[in-house]
């Protein structure tokens, strides 16, 4: 059996569903690799506040920009270019600060599950 050793992938043709952090656009997920997965978050006004048991996420802007609360005080602003990573158990929310839609490019480790997701209250 010859097995590809890349993955090549469009936003256009990934499945998409509203998630707490927006629309998802899964690239890639645990039958990819089970390290890390790779998707296109839309925000087109803000996500939930929640927090993750295992994964750490990192949020790249590509498109108008957010800003994020952590841990219920702390506020960043992210602008297109700019990163955050957030660790497991930490709470957070983003919203978008731009007129158009925030585009981020999300890096789980590990893939997001629903199962690792969990609300907290405003």
């Amino acid at each position: 059996m010859n097995i590809t050793p890349y993955i090549i992938r469009s936003i256009q043709n990934a499945k998409t569903k509203q998630i707490t952090c927006g629309l998802l656009s899964e690239l890639t997920d645990d039958k990819d690799f089970k390290g890390m997965g790779i998707s296109h978050i839309k925000i087109k006004d803000s996500t939930r506040k929640h927090r993750h048991k295992k994964l750490t996420e990192i949020y790249y802007v590509l498109k108008g920009s957010i800003d994020v609360e952590i841990d219920n005080k702390k506020i960043e602003h992210l602008k297109e270019g700019q990163m955050i990573m957030i660790f497991p158990k930490t709470t957070h929310k983003a919203w978008k600060t731009s007129k158009e839609d925030a585009e981020l490019l999300v890096v789980c480790c590990p893939p997001w599950s629903e199962n690792d997701e969990f609300l907290t209250s405003d």
